[in-house]
């Protein structure tokens, strides 16, 4: 067969090394500036020379994050014989062990976890992965899985979208907590509140410019707030995610095609499930009105019905 190649994905990848990488240049430019403005128009203070470290250390990050994205995210190349990442060569004779699945810490400024594969030789060189480098990451741990693992015939596990008729006679159980009554909604609502009670109340009647200020921020708020706050339902046959307030966002997954569940969390974000299909996809929906309690809820009705729960943030 064609050899299976790795393709850098957009936004995770080049979106991350640009942004970076200019972010850092320009801070350490400007402090630079700083500096030399201060050279040229007075005397210099010693403790001014603060600006010159300043100014080469964040410089020093642009180029950092080039190198460390390039170092994390290797050109992949595999087939049914052997495997390249960058410019090494393994032979799948000489594997020791998989796993395809599980966070990793993606070296950076500072460790970061992040779902990742492990390839382990027995000469004891071990390589890690990271998803989210990768585009067709999904692609590489399906062929790992069929062809190389299970020793069959590459092919694609079939992950068919549910349809809301398929789930109308079902018995769900939700798993939903009170927007209202969470930070993130109160968060929500009472900013926007807040801003209303100005504009319509305030002693001054509204001018245009706050109006138009009020509505591009509420859209902003009300967008990012509720993006985090899903809730999930799960019946024997069917996982649903809903959304508290996008009422028309709603994706079925049936039980059969769940290959992994993960309970995580990512900065200071509100508490995160991940769904892990059988064709290695997977996408992320913060659920920031669930209590703890309402979480191991959802792990043990999940359990029950054979689907694996990694749970690394709820205890």
């Amino acid at each position: 067969m064609t050899p299976i190649r790795s393709k850098k994905h957009i936004f995770k990848f080049y979106f991350f090394i640009i942004f970076g990488s200019l972010f850092f240049l320009g801070m350490g430019i400007g402090s630079l500036w700083q500096f030399y403005e201060k050279i040229n128009n007075s005397f210099i203070k010693p403790k001014e020379y603060l600006l010159l470290l300043v100014g080469v250390f964040v410089s020093f990050f642009a180029f950092y994050t080039v190198y460390r994205y390039l170092k994390n995210a290797p050109p992949i190349k595999l087939d049914e014989q052997n495997i390249w990442i960058g410019e090494e060569k393994f032979s799948w004779e000489n594997l020791k062990n998989v796993e395809l699945t599980g966070k990793r810490n993606f070296p950076y400024l500072i460790s970061m976890p992040m779902e990742a594969f492990l390839i382990e030789f027995n000469d004891g060189t071990t390589k890690i992965i990271f998803d989210d480098m990768y585009s067709n990451s999904w692609e590489i741990k399906s062929f790992i899985e069929n062809v190389i693992v299970e020793k069959n015939t590459f092919h694609w596990h079939n992950v068919t979208p549910a349809t809301k008729t398929e789930i109308q006679f079902e018995n769900f159980e939700v798993y939903k907590g009170n927007q209202f009554a969470s930070l993130r909604g109160i968060s929500l609502w009472g900013l926007i509140g807040f801003f209303l009670y100005l504009m319509v109340f305030g002693k001054k009647p509204a001018s245009i410019g706050f109006f138009i200020f009020f509505m591009v921020f509420s859209t902003f708020w009300f967008s990012f707030n509720s993006y985090l706050m899903h809730y999930f339902q799960c019946s024997n046959q069917f996982f649903v995610v809903k959304n508290h307030n996008f009422l028309w966002k709603v994706k079925i997954f049936k039980l059969v095609d769940i290959k992994e569940i993960v309970f995580e969390t990512q900065s200071k974000q509100p508490n995160i499930l991940r769904v892990i299909t059988k064709d290695f996809k997977n996408k992320i929906y913060p659920a920031g009105t669930l209590s703890d309690k309402t979480w191991l809820k959802l792990k043990s009705k999940l359990e029950k019905n054979n689907i694996e729960v990694r749970n690394e943030c709820i205890f």
